[in-house]
């Protein structure tokens, strides 16, 4: 389950008629903006004039900068930091790029129902906030993908790598590249297009990564031997699993789980 922090969230918040906002390293969270009246959106050194009901989901450290137009800026916003590695991808929503949904009073309720929530400070709402941060994100990608038929079935396609990409950090060892695309009912050829199109990276030096990535998590938390770990993470030789992770890491594994052990 992701762990969620709300940093700052509002609803129906209107600006006054010359409101200009300019961060250039943006901020250390991801912030979603639902404007609700016309806005400029300035993006990549390029000038939006949007129409309503646009939207932009900000990454963290990305330069932000939008301001009113025609006078009037009417907006929702929340600034969330999230610990899932895939996400926004899980919900389909595009970053950084200005997009539209059909329905901006959805959205603008779910974010009345998060301020009240982390503004009560006589008792806490984590449960409340976290499954309002969740409903927000599945309601924006109902109202975002269900326009473009195209596009749902791409995000479909998309949520079964996902899924995917979930068990192969719980259980690395039982996943090769042919049992990998078999997951997902496609061709060898055909999911490693996708793979890299998804996810920026191959299947294998992505499947490498997280071996390593769980190899590190066991040598850590666990007293399991060098042998047993390199057969949780699916290797048959020892051998090659240390050469592998001392080649991925700079050490080996040994190294690393007596310095992380000494730095604990």
């Amino acid at each position: 389950m992701s762990t969620i922090n709300v940093l700052s969230v509002t609803h129906h918040k209107r600006e006054s008629y010359d409101f200009h906002l300019l961060r250039e390293n943006g901020q250390p969270a991801y912030h979603f903006v639902h404007f609700i009246l016309p806005a400029i959106v300035r993006i990549d050194g390029v000038e939006h004039t949007t129409d309503n009901n646009a939207c932009i989901l900000y990454t963290p450290n990305h330069k932000q900068e939008y301001g009113s137009c025609n006078g009037d800026f009417l907006n929702d916003f929340i600034t969330f930091q999230i610990d899932d590695p895939d996400f926004p991808a899980r919900y389909g929503l595009p970053v950084n790029e200005l997009f539209y949904i059909n329905n901006g009073d959805e959205i603008t309720r779910i974010l009345e129902q998060i301020t009240w929530a982390v503004a009560d400070k006589f008792d806490q709402h984590i449960q409340e906030i976290r499954d309002g941060v969740i409903s927000l994100l599945e309601t924006l990608s109902k109202l975002y993908i269900d326009g473009n038929p195209n596009l749902k079935r791409m995000h479909e396609t998309k949520q079964r790598f996902i899924k995917l990409r979930d068990e192969m950090r719980e259980k690395p060892h039982m996943w090769t590249i042919e049992t990998m695309a078999k997951h997902v009912w496609l061709t060898r050829s055909r999911f490693t297009v996708l793979y890299n199109e998804f996810f920026g990276t191959s299947p294998l030096a992505d499947l490498m990564q997280i071996k390593t990535n769980y190899a590190k998590k066991l040598l850590v938390s666990t007293e399991l031997s060098i042998a047993e770990i390199s057969a949780m993470c699916g290797y048959k030789s020892v051998g090659y699993f240390i050469h592998l992770f001392n080649k991925n890491e700079g050490y080996t594994p040994l190294q690393y789980r007596k310095s992380n052990k000494t730095q604990e």
